[in-house]
């Protein structure tokens, strides 16, 4: 079986190819894995190639294995994974022209990586290349020792900025190992200051980055967003307040250098309240009542449920809740982080295919990447998170080549807490990633909070303009 790329395909293999370093960053659902093995199976039929070394996320590495066999099934593959020595065995003895490894597993076998590099021509792909945005971080620092020994360095990610324009600085470092292209991290972050959009590094970033967007390429069906405000039960709500009333007066009450302290702690605490505002006993387990949004839940499928065929994708965030609303919604099935990984594909191929599968229970975390579910025109968000790639990728499970209808995304929001914030912060973060990578919209980084800030956010539910 042969398969046509369309011309944004082409132009991302040509990309690739005639570049041989970069980042295509399309927008999930565009092929991105696709345009990836076309280009390595060219190279390598041209006799300028000899290995493909993949390194992605643990729960995308069956997808890759499923892709290859999809559309190179002459390309041998093997999973470099198990135990140290068989992982090391792998990268040494393996004659397989597609390596395919985790993130996880690059950290710690750094050495057989840059082995494996030196002694082939070796292909180097990054999938969801953002997990290697932290420069500090050992997932960047094993990247960067590999990267200069391989002549052909491909990142994929269609959310490569998820919080401020920091995050495109260590995959150029990348793409382009030692060459500096973006001066130092400090003096990056220090130009960012005066010029949150980075501007000043647009002619390093279009050079280096390609870019496209569904809008641009593909005539989708249109999405929208439907916000439905829950109003949280009294007892509910009582524990909110109570927790919220508590984080305010302890924050009022600390020093500036008490505070400075406690900020890298600030997200936890947080996540608390969303945590209340989602489903309380994720906070106290001991109780046994139904939270407001699982009452609402009950209504709002059954209403999406009475039209035949129609089916839903329910995200949320948090193992218990799943594993409670998988219990709550008759004939649901799940994928989350207590999933095996070797199950996810054929629950996700069974919701694709089987009519009698209609609700299908998911972790952003676990099944925001690598899985096509365009069987789904209706998607409901139970609780949201601060992370910006987990929400957008998640929504382009339905919304992506394949879907036929529009795509409605409800998010349920507990009305007047921190999820209202949330949801500004996200908008936010769509904005500044727009900006960077010349979509249309421009938006502004989420400074740091001060403790005014924080106080007012706790207080109002609202982020500051900046």
């Amino acid at each position: 079986m042969t398969f046509q790329l369309l011309r944004h395909q082409h132009e991302g293999v040509g990309f690739l190819i005639e570049r041989g370093v970069g980042l295509l960053a399309f927008e999930q659902g565009l092929g991105k894995t696709f345009v990836a093995i076309e280009a390595f199976r060219r190279l390598h039929d041209e006799g300028r190639a000899d290995k493909l070394l993949v390194i992605c996320p643990n729960s995308l590495k069956r997808n890759w294995v499923a892709e290859l066999a999809k559309f190179a099934p002459v390309l041998s593959v093997a999973v470099a994974e198990g135990t140290p020595k068989q992982r090391r065995s792998t990268f040494q003895q393996s004659r397989a022209r597609v390596i395919v490894t985790s993130y996880e597993t690059s950290r710690s076998e750094t050495t057989a990586l840059l082995a494996l590099a030196q002694r082939q021509r070796t292909v180097l792909v990054l999938d969801e290349s953002h997990a290697a945005k932290n420069w500090r971080s050992l997932t960047s620092t094993a990247a960067r020792t590999i990267a200069p020994f391989c002549e052909f360095r491909w990142l994929l990610s269609g959310t490569p900025v998820t919080n401020t324009a920091t995050d495109l600085f260590t995959q150029v470092e990348i793409i382009e190992p030692g060459r500096g292209l973006l001066g130092s991290l400090e003096s990056f972050t220090a130009q960012l200051e005066e010029d949150p959009a980075a501007s000043f590094a647009k002619d390093v970033i279009d050079r280096l980055v390609l870019r496209r967007t569904k809008d641009q390429c593909l005539d989708l069906p249109q999405k929208s967003f439907v916000d439905i405000r829950i109003e949280m039960q009294p007892w509910q709500r009582r524990l909110y307040d109570e927790m919220r009333d508590e984080m305010v007066c302890e924050i009022e009450a600390m020093s500036g250098e008490q505070y400075r302290a406690f900020a890298p702690t600030a997200l936890a605490k947080l996540t608390r309240l969303i945590q209340l505002a989602s489903n309380p006993c994720l906070v106290f387990p001991e109780l046994e009542r139904s939270p407001a949004k699982f009452e609402a839940l009950d209504g709002i499928i059954a209403d999406i449920m009475s039209v035949p065929n129609r089916k839903v994708i329910l995200w949320s965030n948090y193992i218990r809740s799943i594993e409670s609303l998988l219990a709550r919604i008759q004939g649901s099935v799940a994928i989350y982080g207590g999933t095996p990984p070797s199950e996810r594909q054929e629950i996700a191929a069974r919701f694709q295919n089987d009519p009698n599968v209609r609700v299908l229970i998911a972790n952003p975390a676990a099944a925001g990447t690598g899985f096509t579910l365009t069987a789904a025109n209706y998607t409901i968000y139970e609780s949201l998170s601060w992370r910006y790639d987990h929400y957008a990728q998640s929504q382009d499970r339905n919304h992506r080549i394949g879907q036929t209808q529009p795509v409605t995304y409800l998010r349920l929001l507990a009305s007047d807490t921190i999820e209202e914030a949330i949801v500004s912060a996200l908008e936010r973060k769509s904005a500044l990633a727009r900006s960077l990578l010349g979509d249309e919209g421009t938006g502004d980084a989420i400074a740091q909070l001060t403790k005014a800030e924080m106080c007012l956010l706790l207080k109002t539910n609202r982020l500051p303009e900046k």
